[in-house]
């Protein structure tokens, strides 16, 4: 892959074609990589006419989701919210607009980013608005593979455990299911919500100003919004969660929010974990191990809070997407 910002000299025919079939003039167009994800491989394009779009092509082995993200990009843009638009798609390939503005990723957090995350919080509000009927990751229907919250929330990784030296991962991982399996009662009937499903500060865009832009549409889901919150709080510092929240709540996040957005917090870092796990990333299940020891120990003790007490730092690489 070459490196970002190089300009490919000759692409790949499915990115030339993927913009033919979206109905843009391929002549001479450079397609420059950006960073990479878990399931695609995404290029920017101008085209001749000046057209400013991002092509996407999956990776090879991966679940194609460009379905779902033209549908939820429909939604999105409809309640007002600037998500890139999904012009064209394909099982193999998608073409969406480029969002202006800059990715909310400074490390550390600038003044600006943190006034960005307030924006962001409540942009998520209002995506938090839309309802949809089903739980889980939504298809290219808007439709979810659960029918109840507690399915969604259950719907967890087998109960293995990775070898690594100076941890008990098998007793943490053990106890840490348990609490999911005795907690999944305490969540609400909630109506499901539409959720963008890996809403970080790389996939939100800002021109210091206002949210410009929210990219990859792709994990979009059916859910509570306090999962929404929680996936923030464990991949972001701690200065840019208590922005979001600020932007998202009115006031202080309420009191019967904080079991459920806590039990949310250790459904991802379990899934997280066994994530990195899998892709030899141990420094990342290190910081996963440390996010459910402490907020299992806060469980314990009665002391719930809404900013973990271990979040990422200027230094780590927790920005990753699973």
């Amino acid at each position: 892959m070459p490196a970002p910002d190089t300009v490919i000299s000759r692409p790949h025919p499915l990115l030339v074609d993927a913009l033919t079939a979206a109905g843009f003039d391929s002549t001479d167009v450079h397609f420059t990589p950006l960073r990479s994800g878990t399931d695609s491989l995404p290029f920017a394009a101008t085209t001749r006419d000046g057209h400013q779009l991002v092509v996407k092509v999956r990776r090879a082995g991966s679940r194609s989701r460009y379905p779902t993200a033209a549908w939820a990009s429909a939604r999105m843009r409809a309640a007002g919210i600037p998500a890139a638009e999904v012009l064209w798609h394909s099982r193999e390939a998608c073409v969406e607009t480029r969002c202006p503005g800059r990715p909310i990723e400074a490390e550390p957090p600038t003044p600006q980013d943190l006034d960005a995350a307030t924006c962001a919080g409540k942009v998520l509000r209002r995506l938090h608005s839309i309802e949809v009927g089903s739980f889980g990751q939504l298809d290219g229907h808007g439709i979810g593979q659960h029918a109840t919250i507690q399915g969604w929330f259950l719907n967890l990784a087998p109960r293995t455990a990775p070898s690594l030296d100076g941890l008990d991962l098998p007793g943490l991982l053990h106890r840490t299911r348990f609490i999911l399996d005795v907690g999944s009662g305490r969540l609400s009937g909630t109506t499901p919500r539409l959720l963008h499903g890996d809403w970080v500060g790389r996939h939100l865009f800002t021109d210091d100003q206002q949210i410009t832009g929210v990219v990859d549409l792709e994990s979009a889901r059916g859910g509570d919004p306090l999962a929404e919150l929680a996936g923030w709080s464990l991949r972001e510092p701690a200065p840019m969660t208590k922005a979001l929240l600020g932007g998202y709540f009115d006031g202080p996040v309420p009191a019967d929010r904080l079991l459920p957005l806590v039990l949310f917090r250790l459904r991802i870092a379990y899934s997280l974990l066994h994530f990195h796990a899998s892709c030899d990333e141990t420094d990342m299940v290190r910081l996963r191990a440390a996010q459910l020891r402490a907020d299992l120990d806060d469980l314990h003790h009665g002391h719930l809070t809404a900013v973990p007490r271990i979040t990422p730092d200027a230094r780590s690489n927790a920005r990753r997407r699973p």
